[in-house]
């Protein structure tokens, strides 16, 4: 008689902590970044993954800095999945993103992620990931098209002098933009892969 009588509560008790599980997975979206990165199992990647834990608890926003992580096109392509969920389940925003010094990103891999990276990205890096012409023109039409980007490094890739011309003319319409897009110098190039990790 009293288990006919509170049927219902004893179920809705037995899965209460299921329940909770679930919730706790839904609020905290930067989770999918933090598995992706695992997954990638650089050990670059899982030290980004656990500061990402660590500096989220209760942020409304996250940078990604992963230089010097061999990541390919493969590892991309986990990143970039794990950004548009934080998208979609209304994650932190994201402010900046640093690839740099991952050579075999190359063109294809920077559209994956410029695909996936939302709105509130302000600063941009992409030093030495391999790339070339196309991966400029997805880089310029992105800058043309958010209004929040200040920052934008992607010295030592593989751009055309005609890119560089594009890239003057995009320096010269939004000059609020910071773009470097070569070393300036070699003692500037010396002094970046000396104290960026």
């Amino acid at each position: 008689m009293f288990f006919k009588k509170y049927k219902f509560l004893l179920i809705f008790l037995f899965l209460f902590p299921t329940l909770t599980y679930a919730n706790t997975s839904i609020e905290t979206p930067i989770k999918f970044l933090v598995n992706a990165l695992n997954e990638i199992k650089h050990p670059k990647a899982l030290a980004v993954a656990s500061e990402l834990i660590e500096n989220t608890q209760e942020e409304n926003t996250y940078n990604l800095i992963i230089r010097k992580s061999e990541l390919d096109v493969y590892d991309i392509k986990r990143i970039a999945d794990a950004i548009s969920k934080i998208k979609k389940w209304n994650g932190p925003d994201l402010i900046t993103l640093s690839m740099s010094f991952n050579e075999n990103i190359k063109d294809d891999g920077l559209k994956l992620i410029l695909d996936a990276v939302p709105d509130t990205i302000k600063i941009l890096a992409c030093v030495e990931c391999g790339l070339r012409d196309n991966a400029a023109l997805e880089i310029i039409d992105y800058a043309y098209k958010n209004r929040n980007i200040n920052e934008i490094y992607l010295e030592g890739n593989f751009f055309s002098q005609s890119i560089q011309n594009k890239f003057d003319k995009l320096r010269f319409k939004k000059p609020h933009l910071t773009i470097i897009s070569q070393w300036p110098s070699q003692d500037f190039k010396k002094m970046v892969k000396k104290n960026f990790k």
